[in-house]
């Protein structure tokens, strides 16, 4: 095995320093910089691995557009929306109804925006009126190439997905356009082909991430990547990332990775942000930070309770994660850097991390 040259190690480990000093500091002051409003757990479709397990009826009692306009404004009163960027999830956000009233709420009070959508609702004159409403990030769902991605996803949801790229052009769009991908196990071995159809649609972001073993895909391991194919997507993304080829693909956040692929794979090291400096809002109005983040995780309730209040007051669990330091993380060498991981991945504080990509790559080395 090839020594790295001490020159290298030495920036690398002051890098780290300084990437530990400034997160000490974000814990302090954690300054609400992102927010989650899950308007909806409706979806059209009814992907085989959804995390949150989506269905077209709503598995509870969501707030209605009205009630969060009213949280919009209150967020607006309470912190410096200039600084706070909003992303509207769902389900699929464009099944809310009266969620155009939203959007141009948003504008209104000066958030930036955007939100993440699989498209199917996208066509030319949706996309003018989120023009219009200043949306100014759009993240469309796409996880494989055309095939799979119908028989995962729905059948025709690859057509609908180009037809939303196509709409926003014609509808002027000129803001952050991705394609976000949810890697399953079948869709490892075709990645070079995957980004090349996202190249075909002329998008030049694209961020991936293996599917976590959580919401309808805890019961479909056959799906769940492997450590070989962990290893097999972080090599793709840091080989995809110096070619030259756009799309560059971005890893998305899940912890440590290693220093093989830390700083290579996304453009910033490891830093899972929950309640540190991102809250969330479920549909049906309890207040938590990242959607996919476990029911343990939730801090208040938004129809009783103000944002700023619960902001200031709590998420200690998310803050002093030291509880983290347990099992397989309590004797590794990385624990300083990782900080115990991506809290979506903890079922509880009481509960085991249900995978590290650090140590499934390392495995497969």
């Amino acid at each position: 095995m090839a020594v790295e040259p001490r020159d290298v190690v030495q920036r690398r480990e002051l890098l780290w320093q300084k990437h530990r000093a400034s997160w000490k500091q974000l814990i302090v002051e954690h300054p609400l910089r992102y927010v989650f409003l899950e308007v909806t757990r409706r979806c059209n479709l009814a992907c085989a691995y959804c995390g949150s397990s989506c269905t077209p009826k709503s598995q509870r009692d969501e707030l209605p557009v009205s009630q969060w306009i009213d949280i919009v404004r209150q967020i607006a009163r309470d912190f410096d929306s200039r600084k706070i960027m909003i992303a509207v999830t769902g389900g699929e956000p464009l099944l809310k109804e009266g969620v155009d009233d939203l959007f141009h709420e948003l504008h209104a009070q000066g958030f930036g925006y955007g939100m993440v959508t699989n498209g199917y609702f996208l066509d030319v004159d949706r996309a003018r009126k989120l023009v219009d409403a200043g949306m100014g990030s759009i993240s469309i769902s796409m996880d494989a190439p055309t095939e799979i991605n119908d028989r995962l996803r729905g059948k025709g949801a690859s057509q609908k997905v180009a037809r939303a790229v196509e709409a926003l052009r014609t509808a002027g769009f000129n803001g952050k356009l991705e394609i976000i991908s949810t890697i399953t196990k079948p869709v490892v071995p075709l990645l070079p082909q995957m980004r090349e159809h996202v190249a075909s649609l002329r998008i030049p972001l694209w961020r991936v991430a293996p599917v976590m073993p959580i919401g309808r895909a805890a019961a479909r391991p056959d799906l769940v990547p492997d450590a070989a194919d962990v290893r097999a997507i972080l090599e793709f993304v840091r080989a995809g990332r110096r070619d030259g080829f756009t799309p560059a693909p971005e890893f998305s956040e899940e912890g440590f990775l290693g220093n093989r692929f830390e700083g290579c794979v996304r453009p910033y090291l490891c830093q899972c942000r929950a309640g540190i400096t991102i809250a969330g809002i479920r549909s049906d109005g309890r207040i938590g930070a990242c959607p996919e983040l476990g029911d343990a995780f939730l801090q208040g309730d938004i129809r009783t309770e103000r944002l700023k209040d619960v902001w200031d007051t709590r998420y200690q669990v998310l803050r002093d994660r030291s509880w983290t330091r347990k099992g397989k993380c309590a004797e590794c060498a990385q624990y300083d850097s990782c900080q115990g991981g991506a809290m979506h991945l903890y079922p509880s504080p009481d509960g085991d991390l249900l995978r590290c990509l650090y140590w499934m790559a390392k495995e497969a080395k």
